[in-house]
Parts: C-alpha cells; sequence; structure tokens
C-alpha cells in the first residue's frame, strides 16, 4: 500500500510576472492510498458516515480529498447559476447535490460536487433509493478541480455515463461533454442548457470579486432575461 499526497500550496508559474491571486490558492488537498480493495472502500465509506471529505475510488486508488474555501465557494457559485437557470425559467430538475455514487461491477465509486437531472428528470423524480444499474445517473455533474486527481475522477464519471461535467479550475470553466466513445469532448455550449457558454458565467464566478453573490446572481437572472435564447428554452 502507497500513500500520496498533493502539496500543501500551490506553486506560482515562474513564468508569471504578475500572478494572479488564485495561483497560490489553494483549493483542495488530496491523499490517495495505492493497492485498496472496493470492499475496503465501501465499508470505509459506511464507517465515517457524513464527512466534510469526498471519496473517490477506481483501479486499486482510494482517494480522499478535504476541500478548501475556495472550492467551496466555486462549488457554490456554480451550483447557484444552475439552480437560477432552472428556477427563472421553470425548468423540471431533479437535484443530486454530492450524494455517493457506487457500481460494484465496475468497481468504481465518488461523490460529484453538485449534480442534476435534468433530460431524465421524469424518471427519477420519486426515486428515493437509487440503483444505478438500473437508474440513470445524472445529466449534469459539477467538478472543481484546483489540483489533479489522484483516482482520475473525470474517468470514473465516464465510467458512470454522465452525459454532461462542467469542469472549473479557478481561472477557466469547461463544459464536457461525453461522446459516442466514452470520452469527454469540450463543447461549445452546454448539453443540458443549450443556451449557455461556459464564457458567459465566468463573469460570475472570480475570486475574489467586488460584488457579494446575492448580486452576482440578480446579475446573472437579468442576463438571463435579455437572452433570446433562453426565453426560447422557457418551460411552458
Amino acid at each position: 500500500m502507497t500513500i500520496v499526497a498533493t502539496p500543501q500550496s500551490t506553486a506560482t508559474p515562474a513564468a508569471a510576472p504578475h500572478p494572479s491571486p488564485i495561483d497560490t490558492i489553494v483549493g483542495e488537498v488530496r491523499i490517495g492510498i495505492n493497492g485498496v480493495s472496493y470492499e475496503f472502500y465501501k465499508q470505509f465509506c459506511e464507517e465515517i458516515g457524513e464527512q466534510p471529505i469526498r471519496l473517490s475510488y477506481s483501479d486499486g486508488c482510494l482517494e480522499i480529498m478535504v476541500t478548501k474555501s475556495p472550492h467551496e465557494f466555486f462549488r457554490k457559485m456554480l451550483a447557484k447559476l444552475v439552480e437560477a437557470t432552472v428556477f427563472d425559467l421553470d425548468i423540471p430538475v431533479r437535484s443530486g447535490g454530492a450524494m455517493t455514487f457506487q457500481r460494484d461491477d465496475l468497481k468504481k465509486g465518488f461523490e460529484p460536487d453538485e449534480c442534476w437531472w435534468v433530460a431524465k428528470e421524469r424518471d427519477v423524480r420519486s426515486t428515493v433509493d437509487f440503483d444505478f444499474y438500473q437508474d440513470p445517473p445524472p445529466d449534469l455533474a459539477i467538478e472543481v478541480e484546483m489540483s489533479h486527481s489522484l483516482a482520475g475522477r473525470i474517468h470514473i464519471y465516464a465510467a458512470m455515463k454522465v452525459r454532461e461535467v462542467w469542469r472549473y479550475n479557478g481561472r477557466k470553466l469547461r463544459f464536457c461533454v461525453l461522446d459516442n466513445a466514452g470520452q469527454y469532448q469540450d463543447a461549445e455550449r452546454s448539453l443540458s442548457f443549450p443556451f449557455l457558454k461556459p464564457q458567459d458565467l465566468e463573469p460570475f464566478l472570480a475570486l475574489p470579486g467586488d460584488d457579494n453573490e446575492t448580486k452576482r446572481i440578480r446579475a446573472y437572472v437579468n442576463w438571463l432575461h435579455s437572452n433570446e435564447q433562453a426565453s426560447q428554452h422557457r418551460a411552458i
């Protein structure tokens, strides 16, 4: 068994003459334990219960991630933008939050930052106990990744067939859509919300920023109202 940990701080690139504050911010700390069985991972999940850590497992590696304030800020802001979108446009969704996803046949498991069923909302609207051999995976998940995943979390998303992942590293937002080969490709527009591009949301994610979160979300909703493509997707 071997243990690998991400550094406690993020080094500023030497080539950057005027580093951004984001360059030195630690978003999360990850510890990877290699040579761990899937059965140990599942038992570990049961033992620790509801703790403020994220667990991921794939190919013998158990990743334990402790999130810091910047990670949680970006996670929550992205979630608020999604929720403002579906509320304002009256789009039905089923929220999954950071629930645990496990597939015994794949020997993989993870907890997303946030997730939603959008296209498949009706299929899981009343589901309480999920069975991911039968129930569809989320249509959309958020993955804040300010450090490199030791367990390859994006590959776990792909194995679980999550159709779309919004990936944010503190600087750049990417909409990644699963292709027919099981690989994520950067998309110009969101699959779940085709009227949105990554650059539409990035101005509302800046850290640090001058505006409070309420003001940012209000500004975003005002932008939605002025977006003709968004208005066309308003549920009737």
